[in-house]
């Protein structure tokens, strides 16, 4: 119990995934971007990248699984998202990524937060989004409503014609499958847009 107590994350995660000496692939991968907020694919990748094996690879989405359905909050806890500012305070780690990501925030009947997931992440291009990246989760949890979110590293929330697009085929998909598309937030370091005010969804 002492070791276990003792350990620091990248000694736990180690344990878990049964990598053993070198710890320095695995401190790195916690570095860009940790294990839980990263989509399966990217964490796939990264783990590959920095020398994990396949069968590590495999305990290592098996835990980022495990950690994501732990983190969620009890249903009777959640508060309610009803308003963009309320979905912004979930998706906070837009505003200060470097790169493009793209997020969604899957919310129960009550508007209340089931999981958030950046479904794409780095070389974002937005047309390019699949409804089954979205809406694959949104199932898998029994999602009534999502939000949708991107940032803009540039610092202009203006969503641009490609946003605004993508926005209406996703709403579409959405209403095929029974899961409403509630609003989709451009969101920059200092300002956010939400497309549900703006009058554009």
């Amino acid at each position: 119990m002492a070791l276990v107590s003792g350990a620091d994350e990248p000694g736990l995660l180690a344990a878990l995934v049964g990598q053993r000496g070198d710890l320095s692939g695995l401190r790195a991968l916690l570095a860009e971007g940790g294990i839980v907020e990263r989509p399966p694919g990217d964490l796939k990748q990264a783990a590959r990248r920095h020398g994990f094996r396949p069968a590590q690879v495999r305990r290592l989405l098996a835990v980022r699984e495990l950690a994501r359905r732990w983190h969620v909050p009890a249903d009777t806890a959640a508060p309610a998202v009803t308003s963009p500012r309320e979905a912004l305070l979930q998706l906070q780690d837009l505003r200060t990524s470097p790169r493009e990501c793209f997020a969604v925030l899957y919310l129960n009947t009550r508007n209340q937060p089931l999981a958030c997931e950046k479904v794409a992440v780095g070389g974002l291009n937005v047309a390019a989004l699949q409804p089954r990246e979205v809406f694959g989760p949104a199932l898998t949890l029994g999602a009534a409503a999502v939000i949708l979110a991107h940032n803009h590293p540039s610092g202009d929330p203006t969503p641009s014609p490609e946003d605004l697009a993508v926005t209406r085929h996703l709403q579409e998909a959405g209403r095929l499958l029974g899961v409403e598309v509630l609003d989709h937030l451009v969101v920059c370091p200092e300002r956010f847009r939400s497309l549900r005010e703006a009058g554009t969804l």
